[in-house]
Formats: structure tokens, sequence, C-alpha cells
């Protein structure tokens, strides 16, 4: 997946003095831009979310999807200017009430290898997390979101699968971070329940995914050969 075309988000050049092998010395470096965005909605008071400045009305509208009150609801999103944006929710959508394929151990440990492989904006800053929605019969990541904010990968993919009608019952979540207890809930609110995760897991989000049925893997890491599944009654990954 090539970097998104976004000239307002290039990493800006630093020279920072760096401590290294027992000595200091000067080096360029590149940092992440971070910026407010506002968000309006019909329920009050603006919203406002730091985040990477690229692709920002699926990240409004995945916003308030998820964390305003619109989960399950037709939706849509203006750009007022750059940096706001006025989301307009609309009637309730069917549920919806499709079930994830299973995957094989071996395909489950691929699919994370490259999704993670993947380039993307941490080889420039080191700052960023991504998500992802894979296919688990055809094993294709559909969309990509990378952010400085774990939570703000999630609001980009609800955004895009709500512009573009995609469901997301039947996919599977890739994420490169922790999977937290409102992590983990933002992503039962998308529609998931099926998450995989490079990174650790809590106590709370095995409750959580245990509750919901949902099936949650953490530490899934092709180069180690391992991957740790804390919670699959459905049994949706196979030997």
């Amino acid at each position: 997946m090539s970097k998104p075309q976004c000239p307002q988000a290039a990493p800006r050049p630093i020279t920072i003095r760096q401590f290294k092998n027992g000595a200091w010395e000067s080096q360029p470096d590149v940092l992440s831009r971070e910026i407010p965005i506002r968000i309006h909605t019909d329920s009050g008071l603006p919203k406002t979310l730091w985040a990477w400045p690229c692709n920002l009305e699926d990240l409004a509208l995945g916003h308030v999807l998820l964390d305003m009150g619109g989960a399950g609801r037709s939706a849509s999103v203006s750009k007022l200017n750059d940096t706001e944006f006025e989301v307009k929710l609309g009637e309730p959508l069917p549920p919806e009430a499709g079930k994830p394929a299973p995957i094989a151990a071996t395909v489950l440990l691929k699919a994370m290898a490259d999704f993670m492989g993947g380039e993307g904006l941490w080889d420039d800053t080191g700052c960023f997390h991504r998500a992802g929605v894979l296919n688990p019969v055809s094993i294709q990541v559909l969309h990509r979101a990378e952010d400085i904010g774990r939570h703000n990968c999630l609001d980009r993919l609800a955004g895009w699968a709500n512009r573009s009608g995609e469901e997301l019952s039947d996919k599977v979540l890739l994420v490169s971070a922790r999977v937290t207890s409102s992590l983990c809930a933002k992503a039962l609110r998308a529609g998931f329940r099926f998450i995989i995760s490079r990174s650790a897991v809590t106590t709370a989000s095995v409750d959580m995914a245990t509750e919901h049925g949902a099936t949650l893997v953490g530490f899934a890491r092709d180069r180690e050969g391992r991957f740790s599944v804390f919670t699959d009654k459905e049994g949706r990954i196979i030997e």
C-alpha cells in the first residue's frame, strides 16, 4: 500500500541531539505532524480530536459513528474547511448479520506479515499505529488506516466502511496496537467479531470479546512464528 498523497501531512524535518554509544552528535530527523480537527454534529458543542492531517473525512465520520452515538446509523460528512467537518446522522441501518469465515493458523500469520510489512508511515517517524480490514475468504486487506492514535485508526476504518457500504461483521480487524477494553469496545461497536493484534491484550478485552462471541488473538508475530488465542469459542481459527 503506497503512502497517501497529502502534502500538508509530510513529516517535518528537524535536527536533534542524539546520545549513542557514549557520545553526543547532531542528527537530522523528522516528526509526524499532529493537528486539532473539529467535528460538528446536531447533538451539541463541536468535538475536538488530534490527528495526523490526511483523509480526515473518514476520521470525522467514524468518530461520530463509534464514539458519539452514531453506531448502526447511516451518516454523511461534509468538509467545512481543512480542519472542520460536519457529520449528519440518518436513519438506523439493518443490523449486520455476517460472520467471519475461519482462518488457518499459517494463513493468519501470513496475513499479519503482509499487513505489518507493507510500506507505511511508521517507516519515516516510528510514530504511527495501523489498522486494517481483512477479508478472511480472499485473505486480502481491503483497507488500511494509519494514524498517531490507535483509536483514530479504528475511526478511520469505520468511516471508510460507512462511506463505501462495506459490512464489517464478516471481516477481520488487524491492529498493530495493544487491545485494551476501550479499543475492544470500539472494535465491537464497529461490527468486528474477529480481532488480531500484533501486541498484547488485557483481561477486560478478553472478557468483553468472550461476552460478545468475538475471537481475540494477540502477539501475532510472523518473524517469531507465533500468536496467542485468548478467546475463540466460535472456532474461527483452524489447524
